[in-house]
């Protein structure tokens, strides 16, 4: 299994390498589009708990989500946007809200949609993981099958959670 699909293993990662490296140049090094724009709707996001033998079920606010006039969506962390006013800072190429600011307070740090918060780190974390497994596949002349199997579903693991992150944030 290990000769059989190192290569098309390879190719992968290194497609993935070079995504996650356009997503991070998007982000940070190429500049950013300003909008102006209005606090159309908003929504919360909460997250429920119940616990083993009872019937009873608590809530807690994970942040909310705002769509604006243009029809931009992004999501806060626990923080509420008092002011319809705001000013969107968006990238370019994979339209990712980097920055939300009023006329009084940056929310910019709060921001859980796109690439920040948790997605972030889950980004750094992927990027660590194929570096690391493409090393491996590269100069590890002893790598097993079952360390083969574990890059193989050590990455793919982490690219669901990324999805599934996108899709509840976004």
């Amino acid at each position: 299994m290990l000769q059989k699909y190192k290569k098309i293993t390879t190719q992968i990662l290194y497609i993935a390498l070079v995504l996650l490296a356009l997503l991070f140049a998007d982000s940070w090094l190429l500049p950013q589009k300003t909008i102006k724009d209005e606090i159309e709707y908003y929504s919360t996001i909460y997250s429920t708990h119940r616990s083993k033998y009872s019937a009873s079920e608590s809530k807690t606010l994970m942040g909310y989500v705002f769509l604006t006039k243009n029809k931009l969506k992004f999501s806060t962390q626990e923080t509420f946007i008092k002011e319809n006013d705001i000013i969107i800072e968006q990238s370019y190429l994979l339209k990712n809200i980097t920055s939300v600011k009023t006329q009084t307070k940056d929310y910019s740090e709060k921001l859980m949609s796109g690439f920040s918060g948790l997605n972030l780190y889950l980004a750094v974390g992927l990027l660590i993981s194929i570096v690391i497994s493409l090393l491996s596949l590269k100069f590890d002349k002893n790598l097993t099958e079952n360390g083969f199997q574990n890059i193989i579903i050590f990455n793919s693991f982490l690219v669901i959670i990324a999805l599934y992150l996108g899709m509840i944030y976004n």
